[in-house]
């Protein structure tokens, strides 16, 4: 592919503000520094959009460079002792561009794989930044598509929810000539200070207390019927599968969530603790849940690595029947 631009927001920025880490940033730190390049590009997200029609692009780029000076979290770096998080003032960019109009399609269709398992193994440096990276394909005249990679140490998948909401109506504004009508943005900062007030309280050391008696006993370990044994030393090679589920079957999970008193999310982990059970033997099962930050908070603008992995822990009783599993 023709590469034109580089992204590079971050060559010379001031310093805005510095501000600690969180624990859960804490813990991909130490991840990355631990397990090395393939650690690091493990913990990289990304989406993909694809946009149809005649591209104002001056308004697309304009409307990038409004959402990173709007957050803290995407102009921020981190210190090499992985203490602190430093905030840059913001500085104009270049998004990356590529021009397949001249392939055949399926010279597109490959070249665009290939790109897209380039950025999925991208090395951010997270030191130096910038941690999160855009690119523009051109696959014609009427369809691009816009890649957004970011590493999860700056977000999280609200973040890319909120990411995709403001560039909406940033382009539409921007393509019309008007003043974009936007939520208040809720600072990365902010959510830091009172996370550590939060620490020193009674109710951190309640909630702390109650997930340690949760564990006092035992931490069980799944055992899964695998083609190889477990490695000794933990590695980060992985691989994502996604169903599509029926509008049928949908429709009698969520029946059956209702009829129980269940919200979708926990019918649908309690038919996975289910599978599990049935395929390893195991009656005593952890399923880590990611829970967003924002949404406790009531920071909903709020773009950051926010998210808390719940380790829910359920014994499940094999005489029960399905919807006995709920009353667990």
């Amino acid at each position: 592919m023709n590469k034109i631009n580089n992204f590079n927001p971050f060559s010379g920025p001031e310093l805005e503000k510095v501000i600690a880490i969180t624990q859960s940033q804490a813990e991909i730190w130490i991840s990355c520094n631990l397990g090395g390049i393939d650690a690091n590009r493990a913990y990289n997200e990304s989406i993909s959009l694809v946009l149809e029609g005649e591209l104002n692009h001056s308004a697309l780029e304009l409307a990038l460079q409004t959402l990173v000076q709007r957050h803290e979290a995407l102009r921020s770096v981190f210190s090499r002792d992985g203490r602190f998080m430093s905030v840059m003032k913001f500085i104009s960019f270049e998004v990356e561009q590529h021009d397949l109009s001249q392939f055949t399609s399926e010279e597109k269709k490959q070249a665009i794989a290939n790109y897209v398992l380039e950025d999925a193994n991208f090395i951010f440096d997270l030191t130096k930044g910038p941690l999160i990276k855009f690119a523009l394909i051109r696959k014609n005249e009427q369809e691009h598509e816009l890649l957004i990679t970011a590493h999860h140490i700056i977000c999280d998948g609200w973040s890319f929810g909120i990411m995709l909401e403001e560039l909406g109506e940033l382009y539409s504004s921007y393509t019309a000539n008007k003043t974009y009508n936007l939520p208040n943005v809720d600072d990365y900062s902010a959510y830091v200070d009172e996370l550590i007030q939060f620490t020193g309280s009674e109710e951190n050391i309640k909630t702390e207390n109650y997930w340690l008696e949760q564990y006092q006993s035992s931490i069980p370990e799944l055992t899964l019927p695998t083609d190889f044994a477990r490695p000794k030393l933990r590695t980060f090679k992985s691989n994502r599968l996604d169903f599509s589920i029926e509008k049928d079957l949908l429709s009698k999970l969520k029946k059956i969530g209702i009829q129980s008193g269940c919200s979708f999310v926990t019918t649908l982990m309690a038919a996975f603790e289910v599978f599990l059970c049935k395929e390893t033997g195991q009656d005593d099962i952890v399923l880590g849940l990611p829970a967003a930050g924002q949404s406790v908070t009531g920071k909903t603008q709020l773009i950051g690595h926010c998210v808390n992995l719940l380790p829910l822990r359920s014994k499940l009783n094999t005489s029960f029947s399905f919807g006995g599993i709920f009353k667990i």
